[in-house]
């Protein structure tokens, strides 16, 4: 007989904690459809900040905020990653986020170009 249990296809381990593979692959897919949403929620707040942004005449980047959301997500990680994981995962998330504001950016500036010269 495998590792797994003919009977009702848990591993050993799960006994304790009362799913199946399955279960936790379900468990796993719920998390990552709400990642997604929150993911697609933080570049809607990108983009509008970066309609402020256009409009103060401020820079797309600024390397004491990222600093500072690194800091912060780091300061309140509780495990099981560690710190460097939490820096990788959000500077690729704030890489992204710069990205979608950038383009925001540029089509709030041709935007602004457009009525000016209207």
């Amino acid at each position: 007989m495998t590792e797994r249990s003919k009977s009702n296809g848990k591993t050993p381990g799960d006994k304790s904690r009362g799913k199946t593979l399955g279960g936790w692959r379900q468990e796993i897919d719920a998390l990552d459809t709400e990642i997604l949403r929150l993911l697609n929620q933080r570049a809607r707040v990108a983009c509008e900040l970066a309609n402020i942004k256009v409009a103060s005449g401020l820079p797309a980047y600024d390397g004491r905020r990222e600093q500072q959301v690194l800091d912060r997500v780091c300061a309140g990680n509780q495990g099981p990653l560690n710190g460097e994981s939490v820096t990788r995962i959000f500077r690729g998330i704030i890489r992204e986020s710069r990205k979608i504001g950038m383009q925001s950016m540029k089509e709030q500036s041709s935007k602004k170009q457009r009525q000016m010269s209207e």
